[in-house]
């Protein structure tokens, strides 16, 4: 067992007001693996109490101070590597050399988060005689992320990092189906330096998402996950006339071009597509669509797929 997770205020692990928690099943074997909180409205608020306490003294800070800690935060997940590859194997299904991937790759917006001292400068520009015009950025306050279980820190890692560089505090709603990997990055994200309050997790499902949709004082929101859902929150959101980015849908097209060598690329393809439903069945379904440019039948590129589908998808039931 992985232990039980509960929310984080950024310094401590806390308990939920509902008292309940979910079981997170692991997609290797379907054993139970550990225990997640599920939270109400209640600690939405509790969080963004928390938050809002925080941040004027964190948005005080320069971004160069920020930043500091970001790069401790990026040495730490560098270190941290092996450790965290292994969490996400175990609860999305990766393989370990995927899972080490994602972390490599979600460390690279970390990196980018270390260079917004440069980048967000902001100018003045004389734009006509004696009229000048000034850009700069400013942090919004209290923001939300809303992540989903295929890549449990490379997605947050799109957001968190940027977020907090420029003075914002987050509130995280984990996916419940992969809370552990996200915990250990809280807790290297307070070692690295990030203040009690602000950086904070919520564990949860629907009723998190809603509250933290619905709460005035949460100024912006990201969310990535299924297309209908994206719809749902990005609508919720504009009601309170919040700022929000909702992103749904991916899904990653093959072109193949009439000069292409069929049987290589029904080849290649088979093995990509496969490579993913070994690991997780999402990034598999990402890696669904293919476009073939050619006037002729493609012969090769017929059956290598359907051979493929036997092998992998079979023993899945359903991978469409």
């Amino acid at each position: 067992m992985m232990g039980t997770v509960n929310n984080w205020d950024g310094s401590s692990f806390v308990d939920s007001s509902t008292g309940k928690f979910l079981d997170v099943v692991s997609p290797v074997d379907g054993a139970v693996i550990g225990k997640v909180a599920l939270s109400s409205a209640a600690d939405v608020d509790a969080a963004a109490a928390r938050a809002e306490a925080a941040f004027p003294e964190w948005s005080s800070r320069t971004t160069k101070a920020r930043a500091a800690i970001m790069f401790r935060f990026h040495e730490l997940l560098s270190t941290h590597a092996d450790e965290l590859a292994d969490l996400v194997s175990r609860e999305s299904g990766k393989n370990r050399d995927e899972a080490l991937a994602s972390i490599a790759k979600g460390n690279e917006t970390v990196e980018y988060a270390c260079s917004l001292p440069q980048l967000a400068q902001g100018k003045i520009e004389m734009v006509s005689r004696g009229v000048t015009c000034e850009d700069r950025r400013e942090p919004l306050g209290v923001v939300a992320s809303v992540v989903p279980f295929n890549f449990p820190v490379m997605v947050p890692m799109w957001t968190v990092p940027i977020a907090l560089t420029m003075g914002n505090c987050v509130i995280l709603k984990p996916s419940e189906k992969v809370p552990h990997t996200m915990a250990r990055v809280a807790a290297l994200l307070k070692q690295a330096g990030v203040p009690r309050g602000v950086f904070q997790m919520v564990q949860g499902t629907k009723d998190v998402v809603e509250a933290l949709c619905d709460h005035p004082s949460v100024r912006a929101l990201t969310f990535v996950g299924s297309s209908p859902v994206a719809q749902l929150v990005a609508e919720r959101c504009h009601k309170h006339h919040k700022k929000v980015v909702a992103l749904g849908g991916a899904k990653n097209h093959l072109v193949v071009l009439p000069d292409a060598d069929v049987a290589a690329a029904a080849q290649v393809t088979g093995r990509s597509a496969k490579l993913f439903a070994d690991n997780a069945l999402q990034p598999m379904r990402e890696t669904a669509t293919a476009h073939a440019h050619f006037d002729a039948p493609l012969v090769g590129f017929a059956h290598a797929p359907t051979t493929f589908f036997e092998a992998s998808c079979g023993s899945m039931g359903e991978c469409g």
